[in-house]
């Protein structure tokens, strides 16, 4: 005997139909493909007829974790990568340090030279 879903059930799952393809609409939406896909075929399992009328909220609580587990390796992603930019920043900065001390260094060499120089007869 197959059951169909109850109201709530079924506006749950058009809810995360919305949220799934939001995600799945997104630019970065390549880099969390299995999770997608997950997501995807829980809810095709919530949405048609099913033999246990707790099986949909069951497929609703797998398709809501994968795209929270979507969400995290997204938002991970971004923070890596926000990550690298900062270290290449933070390296442009420290390298155009260096060659500051390495110039003022070498002016404070001939200041000295010349300050010597200058006291020799």
């Amino acid at each position: 005997m197959s059951f169909a879903a109850s109201g709530d059930d079924r506006e749950r799952t058009a809810q995360l139909q919305r949220r799934l393809g939001e995600l799945e609409a997104r630019e970065d939406a390549k880099y969390v493909k299995g999770a997608l896909q997950q997501a995807r075929r829980a809810l095709e399992t919530a949405s048609g007829p099913l033999e246990d009328p707790s099986a949909a909220t069951r497929a609703q609580r797998v398709a809501d974790a994968a795209m929270v587990l979507a969400g995290r390796q997204l938002a991970r992603r971004q923070s890596q990568a926000t990550l690298l930019q900062t270290q290449r920043r933070l390296k442009a900065v420290r390298d155009r340090a260096n060659a500051q001390r390495r110039v003022l260094e070498t002016l404070m060499r001939e200041r000295a030279e010349l300050a010597r120089s200058t006291e020799s007869p």
